[in-house]
């Protein structure tokens, strides 16, 4: 599918659509795809929360926690 763009250049669209569907139908790649992302996951999941982050959470924390009356 050919669709003309408004500086009259045209740009194939559906084309690259069509492949795209047809690679991720394919098992194999997705699997593959899974492995990798479980992988990257996993790494950045066992790094450190940032001390930024850590503060930030302790400060929301102290301003929403229920205030114990005396």
């Amino acid at each position: 599918m050919v669709e003309k763009i408004n500086d009259g250049k045209t740009a194939q669209l559906g084309r690259k659509k069509n492949r795209m569907h047809h690679t991720l139908a394919r098992p194999e790649v997705s699997d593959l795809i899974g492995e990798r992302l479980r992988t990257f996951y996993e790494e950045v999941a066992k790094q450190p929360v940032p001390d930024r982050f850590v503060e930030l959470l302790k400060q929301l924390e102290a301003t929403s926690a229920p205030k114990k009356e005396t």
